[in-house]
């Protein structure tokens, strides 16, 4: 019992402390719309529509489940320059937390520039700017407090001084964010940057008065080394910071190019590690124009008496087309 009530309270403090701190994806690749809006456009293809579920901690009870969708697509190829792409798209993430007591909601819309800095494409320097609507609503109601452990049990007819049915805050701000893609022989990088909350809106969830949201400053970049015309090695990495909350993932993974009957099929196999928090296993594959990835992590602190898990899986789909310069898009 004493167990399960610290696994409790240290998961509301975190909820709370992060209600404030943006959603995040291990596969945050899956959801590319989260951390640069200068990431619309840059795939291989026309359009592209993506999924990512992720249920965090969901061993321990009151987890956190979150999902991306997301669609880009890109315009007026046969009007810009030769190999310069614009591209718009629409995403948006949805979480509940603390036992489903706490529901945000996130939608964007984005648009992207990205413009050749050579006559052969091999170079691109993307600017993507993001108009993001926030919701956020959480339902005292459901949840327990201290004052109501009775001794044996939380008992919710106990009334809660100072605690209404619930509290809801909403608002818009702007995000922007910059982007470089460079194809070498056997190699394709990319490094990025991207600020989110530039107008620091206010939020009202867990103070009626008001209190600013942090900006969060992004750092991402990555790669493809192609090995021979079978393989292929990808890495990737990002930090993020907001407030005095920052995160980070670095890791890579080994790709297998393989074609059967004729069809296009690869495989990835990786690891990943969050910063000071957990290792990442992945498993992917690309089949035509679907991608799926599979990710189950698990921590790396020896220190806690419990071992939270989380689970994640993303599907992406591109219609694809014979205009786009495929080197300039590694995977991850």
């Amino acid at each position: 019992m004493r167990a399960s009530i610290l696994i409790f309270v240290i998961i509301c403090c975190s909820c709370f402390y992060a209600g404030a701190q943006d959603p995040t994806f291990s596969q945050y690749y899956s959801s590319p719309l989260s951390y640069n809006p200068a990431n619309a456009g840059f795939f291989d293809g026309d359009v592209r529509f993506g999924i990512n579920e992720r249920q965090q901690w969901w061993n321990v009870g009151y987890n956190y489940n979150s999902t991306s969708l997301f669609i880009d697509k890109k315009f007026y190829k046969d009007r810009l320059p030769e190999y310069d792409v614009f591209a718009m798209g629409i995403s948006g993430i949805f979480e509940n937390s603390l036992d489903g007591a706490l529901h945000s909601s996130y939608i964007a819309i984005s648009g992207a520039y990205h413009k050749s800095l050579d006559y052969q494409g091999a170079q691109r320097l993307g600017l993507g700017v993001q108009l993001n609507y926030t919701d956020k609503y959480i339902d005292y109601s459901q949840l327990s407090f201290a004052s109501q452990f009775n001794g044996k049990i939380f008992d919710l007819s106990i009334p809660v001084s100072g605690i209404n049915g619930g509290s809801k805050s909403n608002y818009l701000d702007v995000n922007a964010g910059l982007l470089y893609a460079a194809h070498l022989t056997n190699v394709n990088l990319y490094a990025g940057a991207s600020l989110y909350h530039i107008t620091k809106p206010t939020e009202t969830l867990y103070n009626t008065s008001g209190s600013a949201v942090p900006m969060r400053k992004v750092f991402h970049g990555g790669g493809e080394i192609n090995l021979n015309e079978v393989s292929s090695i990808l890495v990737s990495g990002y930090y993020t910071q907001q407030g005095d909350a920052s995160d980070g993932m670095y890791g890579g993974a080994y790709g297998l190019k393989l074609s059967p009957n004729g069809e296009e099929l690869n495989l990835y196999f990786g690891l990943w590690q969050r910063l000071h928090s957990s290792f990442v296993p992945y498993l992917g594959a690309d089949y035509k124009n679907i991608s799926i990835g599979l990710d189950y992590g698990f921590s790396s602190n020896t220190s806690y008496n419990f071992n939270p898990q989380t689970f994640e899986i993303s599907l992406i789909y591109k219609l694809k087309s014979s205009f786009t310069q495929s080197a300039l898009c590694p995977r991850f």
